[in-house]
């Protein structure tokens, strides 16, 4: 029976080691391939956002890698989320943004709610905004 396989999408091929030691470590057994388009973070930099043509190639590679087999697609960039989560309807293949379970347990567990990040995009603090939002949504249900 072949084993389960994790395809890993990325913005820099510095990732790929740091990706690489952690699923080693923590899901032993499973099969991992990466996608690498560094043009993509230089697009929502030079742009401040990830625009439409940014977006359908990040939707392409999700595409990819779902096509070359992947039973999970996890992507490790967080500036390019939005297009993550609109990838992950255009497939039958469980879709991750990386910075997606730490949201949810900071909604889950914290009352006050800090972000560092490495750059300033737009997307990204509206990713944010959307989560604080949640939080007070929790605390009305």
């Amino acid at each position: 029976m072949k084993g389960k396989t994790l395809g890993l999408i990325h913005t820099s091929v510095a990732l790929v080691p740091v990706f690489q030691g952690l699923c080693d470590r923590f899901l032993p057994g499973i099969n991992i391939f990466n996608i690498i388009d560094d043009s993509l973070i230089k697009s929502v930099i030079e742009f401040d956002s990830l625009n439409m043509l940014t977006a359908r190639r990040v939707i392409a590679h999700i595409g990819s890698a779902a096509d070359a087999g992947a039973d999970h697609i996890l992507v490790t960039c967080n500036a390019i989320g939005s297009a993550v989560e609109i990838a992950a309807t255009f497939t039958n293949v469980p879709v991750l943004r990386v910075d997606r379970p730490m949201a949810d347990i900071a909604i889950k567990t914290g009352n006050r709610i800090g972000v560092v990040a490495t750059l300033k995009i737009r997307s990204f603090f509206r990713f944010c905004e959307q989560i604080a939002l949640n939080k007070y949504q929790h605390r009305i249900a």
